[in-house]
């Protein structure tokens, strides 16, 4: 006969032999001696705890011709069927690999039948979070009024991904991880069974490995007997494993305790060469770590946790603040060695910094710290220092406020706003920003020089823009957001160049706020200046507008150059009027035009 493995073979065939659910299989027991059987079951929790074998024990249950107290007998036709997997009436459903509406239609169509054989029809469909969304929707109907002859019981480890509606509708058992104990006693029964020698130090490798799960320890267990099948001995299991030999993990402990990084690094190294991994090195060293906490706050009880004869007195005078540090700094070596590939790298950090003298206490939990601890040492200084910064804000705000109040010097390179009110003139230097951040000045609104003066810098750039220079400028539009700031792109979003002449550009603003944003932020504007030299190699001043002043500023300027520009278009100049429209034949344009001067305007391609 094949070889079988031991998962498989000392799979539980009633109740009372499933490990660590006690609760669970009680409840089942209890509603098959009573006759409460609920229409859909859902089991969830962690790999190989027993969901699907108490599945199948319930369905051999329900379909058991001599039941003995709630456990099926195991010895009636129906037992010995579904022991071996030949009961009709027991359907085992794979989610993963059947997955689709078609197939969840299928059963849909057959759960009408009666049973052949035995009580019930019992269907178990395994990780059912695998389902799509159609076949969940498929099954909806189904699994809330199924005939009285159908139990559906639904398996999955990733309970977030069932659908609540079909959680509703059934009863929810979550099966929890299995305790070492038990994980330990359960392997000793089978290799006393399979009479076979073994060390309990083995034994406890393994169930640590196994993380809670009966299916990985008998796997791992497997293995051990593969390796070596006369005994599963303590080297063996550390071999198999990678884990570090758990006197070891204490000496290394001892060693940090004591700050004495080259003794640990020393040890470490040597447990890496013998295949032990970084990561169950830390995972052992945490776990010691706790452990040994615990004993010390309780006054050294569960001494038998540690293999060294004098540990617990070695470690009886390290205050808990130390345990805390080491715990905290190997959870962060463990969190680092998922971004690397050399694993070796953050345990040998987490060695020297947790020995270093100067350590520092950021690592503790805020239950390690005492308020008291707080008014010491470098928290005086920190004190000490936002004392400073609060007078600086202050002496900085007296000067800005001195400083908004004096009239602006003109520069030579200027740039021009025009508010959305009444379009003054805003101009901040260019060539100052480049030694010195600008300040923010007082807007001047409702004079008219301002104005005039504004609209002559508009018109200067209309009268003399190009289709060149406005497509050069948007050609580089899209370059301009790899080089700029995040709060600058979004800036730079809401503008749009809409005029341009060999030396400056329009830019209108979509709104109104953001135009004051914009206007205000001189340290986008010397940037956005200088990204543009860079990217078109050739310098160009900046014009703001909003979006609603645009339309009536190039309104005024049609009604009072109109003529004149029309005169440089008959004679071939390839100045654009509108700086919107960059293309000659711009539609908007020849209306506006129209409108203007009536039909005494001919235009010509």
């Amino acid at each position: 006969m094949a070889y079988q493995a031991l998962y498989r073979k000392w799979r539980p065939r009633t109740f009372d032999s499933v490990v660590g659910q006690e609760d669970i299989t009680n409840t089942l027991k209890n509603a098959i001696k009573r006759g409460t059987i609920s229409h859909a079951f859902l089991f969830a929790g962690p790999r190989g705890t027993g969901k699907t074998s108490c599945a199948k024990i319930f369905a051999k249950a329900l379909n058991c011709t001599n039941l003995q107290d709630g456990e099926p007998c195991n010895e009636c036709a129906n037992c010995l069927a579904a022991d071996k997997g030949a009961m009709p009436d027991i359907m085992e459903i794979d989610a993963a690999s059947n997955n689709g509406v078609d197939e969840i239609r299928e059963i849909r169509d057959k759960v009408k039948y009666a049973p052949t054989q035995g009580k019930y029809k019992v269907y178990i469909i395994d990780e059912v979070h695998m389902l799509s969304m159609g076949a969940f929707n498929a099954l909806l109907k189904t699994l809330e009024e199924p005939p009285e002859h159908v139990v559906f019981i639904l398996a999955t480890t990733e309970l977030q991904k069932v659908p609540a509606t079909i959680i509703s509708r059934t009863q929810r058992y979550n099966f929890k991880r299995i305790a070492q104990a038990d994980l330990e006693q359960r392997m000793k029964y089978i290799l006393d069974q399979e009479q076979i020698k073994y060390e309990d130090k083995a034994l406890a490798v393994i169930a640590q490995v196994a993380d809670g799960g009966m299916r990985d320890a008998l796997s791992i267990l497997d293995q051990l007997l593969s390796y070596e099948k006369d005994t599963v001995n303590y080297d063996d299991a550390l071999q198999i494993t990678g884990f570090a030999a758990k006197e070891k993990i204490e000496e290394i402990l001892l060693a940090l305790l004591e700050k004495d990084a080259a003794k640990a690094l020393t040890l470490a190294q040597a447990e890496l060469q013998n295949g032990a991994t970084s990561k169950n090195i830390l995972d052992e060293l945490i776990d010691m770590a706790t452990n040994a906490l615990l004993v010390v706050k309780a006054d050294g009880q569960n001494k038998s946790n540690f293999l060294s004869a004098d540990f617990v007195q070695q470690i009886a005078t390290i205050p808990a603040q130390r345990y805390f540090q080491l715990i905290a700094a190997a959870n962060d070596a463990l969190n680092d060695l998922r971004y690397t590939n050399q694993q070796q790298i953050p345990l040998e950090v987490f060695l020297v910094a947790s020995t270093n003298e100067q350590q520092s206490g950021a690592a503790l939990p805020a239950a390690a710290s005492s308020p008291a601890a707080l008014t010491t040492g470098k928290n005086g200084d920190l004190q000490a220092e936002i004392t400073a910064l609060k007078k600086q804000v202050v002496d900085l705000t007296e000067k800005f406020s001195k400083l908004s109040s004096q009239p602006r010097s003109n520069s030579r390179d200027q740039v021009y706003h025009i508010d959305s009110a009444s379009a003054p003139v805003k101009k901040t230097s260019q060539a100052n920003s480049i030694v010195e951040k600008p300040k923010k000045k007082p807007r001047v609104r409702n004079t008219k020089r301002a104005n005039e003066q504004n609209r002559k810098q508009v018109y200067h750039v209309l009268e003399n823009a190009t289709k060149h220079d406005l497509i050069a400028l948007k050609d580089v539009w899209p370059d301009l957001q790899s080089v700029l700031s995040v709060s600058q792109r979004a800036l730079l979003d809401v503008l749009q160049p809409v005029a341009a002449s060999p030396d400056q550009v329009v830019m209108k603003c979509k709104y109104t706020l953001w135009f004051e944003n914009a206007s205000a932020d001189d340290d986008f504007l010397t940037k956005l200046t200088s990204e543009i030299a860079k990217f078109t190699k050739h310098d160009y001043e900046i014009v703001l507008v909003p979006d609603e002043d645009w339309l009536k500023v190039r309104k005024d300027f049609l009604q009072t150059h109109g003529k004149e520009l029309l005169a440089k278009k008959k004679e071939g100049a390839s100045h654009e009027p509108a700086g919107e429209s960059i293309e000659t034949a711009n539609d908007e344009v020849v209306q506006k035009a129209k409108d203007l001067f009536g039909d005494a305007v001919n235009i010509k391609d």
